[in-house]
């Protein structure tokens, strides 16, 4: 109802259906891309649809470009397509079996099609690798959210804190941390770690926030309920205002046609 009002009311101030239309299109749009970001995983969505076809290609030319290897079974992760992931990255690991980026993506394969055991083993290559750059961090993290989700707290706390380590303003990595403390039993802990992690969304720089924020609202989840009550007290106004504005209208239409009949 709410939308309908704002789309109500910019019918009115436009003259124009069609724009206030679009108006509203373009306020959800930038209010999301801002806030909780589904267009723009909508956008990486069609991107990475147009990258996987050229990637797709390009091996079919050159099957052992070991680099359109690992993006394209980067975007097969993404799609949730993890067999199609492993048949994608396998070869580049048989060409080269330090290439860094490889076992990561192999390693998110495989823990995504449930083959824990062996997706571990990939990842702590990564970790141990001489040189791995920024994936140690990223293989710890993947690490620890698939062993919270199966339910291993114990070893989910053991892993974030090492990944904490390397990356302690993650605000991810604390949530998951207290999501872990609080499988185990440790309240009091889980709730520090949910306080850090809202200590450090609020001092992060603006692309971190827009990249966390919703880790952040896991967190503290009182505020996106605040952002929805200031949101319905919005329209209950735009609502009322928009009543009011039809009763005016109402009035000044009768009582033009109450002076033409007079006249």
């Amino acid at each position: 109802m709410s939308s309908y009002f704002k789309f109500w009311l910019l019918w009115m101030l436009t003259g124009s259906p069609v724009t206030a239309a679009l108006l509203l299109l373009a306020f959800w749009v930038v209010a999301d891309w801002n806030t909780l970001g589904f267009s723009r995983r909508l956008l990486r969505f069609f991107r990475d649809l147009s990258r996987q076809s050229k990637l797709e290609r390009l091996l079919a030319v050159n099957p052992h470009d070991r680099k359109a290897r690992g993006e394209l079974g980067e975007i097969l992760v993404s799609q949730r397509r993890f067999d199609r992931a492993i048949d994608v990255v396998r070869p580049a690991l048989e060409q080269d079996q330090d290439d860094v980026h490889a076992l990561y993506v192999m390693g998110r394969a495989c823990l995504g099609s449930g083959r824990a055991e062996q997706g571990e083993l990939f990842l702590n290559s990564v970790v141990e690798a001489a040189k791995p750059g920024s994936l140690r961090p990223q293989a710890l993290l993947e690490m620890g959210r698939h062993r919270l989700a199966r339910g291993d707290a114990a070893g989910a706390i053991e892993i974030l804190r090492r990944f904490l380590e390397l990356l302690p303003s993650s605000v991810e990595g604390r949530y998951l941390l207290s999501r872990a403390l609080a499988g185990k039993g440790d309240q009091v802990g889980a709730a520090a770690e949910r306080e850090r992690a809202w200590q450090e969304y609020k001092t992060a720089l603006p692309y971190q926030r827009r990249a966390e924020r919703l880790w952040a609202w896991r967190a503290r989840p009182s505020r996106p309920a605040t952002y929805l009550a200031l949101l319905l007290a919005l329209a209950l106004v735009a609502g009322y205002a928009a009543r009011n504005i039809d009763l005016r209208q109402l009035r000044s239409s009768a009582a033009e046609q109450q002076s033409y009949l007079d006249d």
